[in-house]
């Protein structure tokens, strides 16, 4: 019957890896991902099971931290879209549970008469019972919490190893005789806590999850009431000013017809040339349709037109996407803000200028804005991403940017070359909103 034993082994090493990716957020594609998991996680199970026929099967529980935990995360960590702390949480998560479950699993055939048939079709129902509860309840909660929560991590992650380190050092391998009845009820009481302690910190997680997308969310109708506010003035003070420019017009015309009547050709180019500047001055009502963007762009152009750069803007956009307009917002706020501050640290004999882009091309939402620069930014050395010389407080505007463009399944592309900056993204619009 060892066989059976030998085969519920193998096939717990294959459902600790299914456990993992179902958890898992790859920065690869799924397909290269898959194959490097499996083919790498085959290897290890080769070396494993010859290390068990050499020294027998009691020899895993004792050395799979080394045999197989430790080679499996360096392989993972290596694929993992999320490192530090929330990549090492997760890993202890489905570690200790794989375990858990081998621990129970073991316990049922201890008392079914060591027969290793109840270990094997225990292992063949609750693993993929788990996987289920995990695809169905657990794993868009879970990678929710990934991509939104990125403090906390260490100090459950140190907690999650705690007690893979406990449930490996209380197991009972295959094959050695059961513990007194203190040991037993030491054990019982890991396998009962470790249930507990990881349902407790998904809870609390989640908890600061909500807490903080309740603040969010708060921000977010604040920045619309400012941002319609700001609307409506620009639209009033730009009405008045078509109003004030109506008004004169009659004037201005008879002054331009006098001025051809007498043949004064540097006259009539000089104040048409007046004209001209003042109309400059009258920011535009309508950008975009879209009243969030067109809040945001006029409010660009009314600083741009303080600090004397010419802001050019390529919009079509309809009045409504399916880009929630908070991230479009942020995402917006972030890139006129960090134009117009590049800008405006140009001297005065240098070209001030932006230029931003923004139209649909099939499902996604292009947006694009270029700006020349006076000082070449600093790219980090980890992410690549460009950071700020302004010191502590600054230089989150492209990270927001970066965050916005992933939760629509896009990057965000930048480029400093011969003085100009660029910054880039195509964002994937949902079917709804």
């Amino acid at each position: 019957m060892t066989l059976l034993r030998d085969i519920s082994f193998l096939l717990s090493m294959f459902h600790v890896i299914i456990l993992f990716l179902l958890l898992f957020e790859p920065r690869y594609s799924w397909k290269t991902t898959m194959v490097i998991s499996f083919g790498s996680c085959m290897a290890i199970m080769a070396a494993n099971t010859l290390l068990m026929i050499w020294q027998g099967p009691a020899i895993i529980m004792r050395a799979a931290f080394f045999t197989c935990t430790i080679p499996s995360a360096i392989i993972f960590l290596a694929l993992s879209r999320h490192c530090g702390g929330r990549f090492f949480f997760l890993f202890c998560l489905t570690d200790t549970l794989s375990f858990w479950i081998l621990q129970i699993t073991n316990f049922l055939d201890r008392l079914t008469g060591d027969t290793y048939v109840v270990m094997f079709i225990s292992r063949l129902v609750l693993f993929p019972l788990v996987e289920w509860f995990i695809w169905q309840y657990l794993r868009i909660p879970y990678i929710e919490l990934q991509r939104n929560l990125n403090k906390g991590w260490w100090l459950f992650a140190a907690i999650g190893g705690t007690y893979y380190l406990l449930i490996m050092v209380t197991s009972i391998p295959v094959g050695t005789p059961m513990p007194d009845r203190v040991g037993l009820i030491r054990i019982m009481l890991v396998l009962i806590l470790m249930p507990l302690t990881y349902l407790t910190i998904l809870r609390s997680l989640w908890r600061q999850m909500v807490e903080n997308r309740t603040r969010t969310e708060m921000a977010v109708l604040s920045t619309r009431s400012q941002l319609a506010l700001e609307n409506l003035r620009i639209v009033q003070e730009s009405g008045a000013a078509l109003i004030q420019a109506r008004h004169d017009m009659l004037g201005n015309l008879s002054v331009l017809q006098s001025l051809s009547w007498k043949k004064d050709y540097d006259g009539l180019d000089r104040y048409l040339a007046l004209l001209t500047r003042q109309t400059e001055k009258i920011v535009p009502i309508k950008i975009a349709n879209h009243p969030i963007v067109n809040a945001i762009l006029a409010q660009g152009a009314e600083r741009a037109q303080t600090s004397d750069i010419d802001f050019r803007c390529k919009v079509t956009i309809p009045e409504t996407v399916s880009i929630l307009d908070e991230d479009l917002a942020a995402y917006l706020i972030n890139l006129v803000r960090n134009a117009l501050e590049a800008v405006e640290l140009l001297t005065r004999d240098q070209e001030k200028w932006v230029e931003i882009t923004i139209h649909i091309r099939g499902k996604y939402l292009f947006i694009e804005c270029k700006n020349p620069y006076s000082h070449a930014p600093d790219p980090d050395g980890d992410s690549g991403r460009y950071i700020s010389r302004k010191g502590d407080g600054h230089g989150y505007g492209l990270w927001i940017m970066e965050k916005v463009a992933r939760r629509y399944q896009s990057e965000l592309y930048t480029e400093a070359k011969d003085g100009v900056f660029l910054a880039r993204t195509a964002l994937l619009m949902p079917e709804s909103k």
